[in-house]
C-alpha cells in the first residue's frame, strides 16, 4: 500500500500558491468539506478510505482505481487546480 508522502502534499499546496487559490475555494467548487481538506492535506488523515480518499484522488495525490480494466490510473486533475 503506498502511502501520501509529505513531499507530494508539498507540491499540492505549491500549486494551490502558484494558482492563487485557496484551499476553501477549491473544496466548495468540488463538493467537499473544506476541514477534510484541509486535513489530507496536513497529513493528519491518511486518505486511506471514504470521502478522504476521494479528495486525495482528487487532489492527485493517490491513483484512481478504473474499475472497469481493474489496473490504476492517475486521477484526472481537476480544471480548478
Amino acid at each position: 500500500m503506498t502511502r501520501i508522502t509529505p513531499a507530494a502534499l508539498e507540491t499540492v499546496r505549491q500549486r494551490f500558491f502558484l494558482r492563487g487559490e485557496t484551499v476553501a475555494g477549491w473544496a466548495r467548487a468540488n463538493s467537499f468539506d473544506e476541514r477534510q481538506v484541509y486535513a489530507v492535506l496536513s497529513g493528519r488523515n491518511q486518505a486511506t478510505r471514504g470521502r478522504a480518499h476521494l479528495i486525495a484522488v482528487a487532489l492527485g495525490l493517490k491513483p484512481q482505481l478504473d474499475v472497469g480494466s481493474g489496473e490504476s490510473t492517475r486521477a484526472r486533475k481537476p480544471d480548478s487546480l
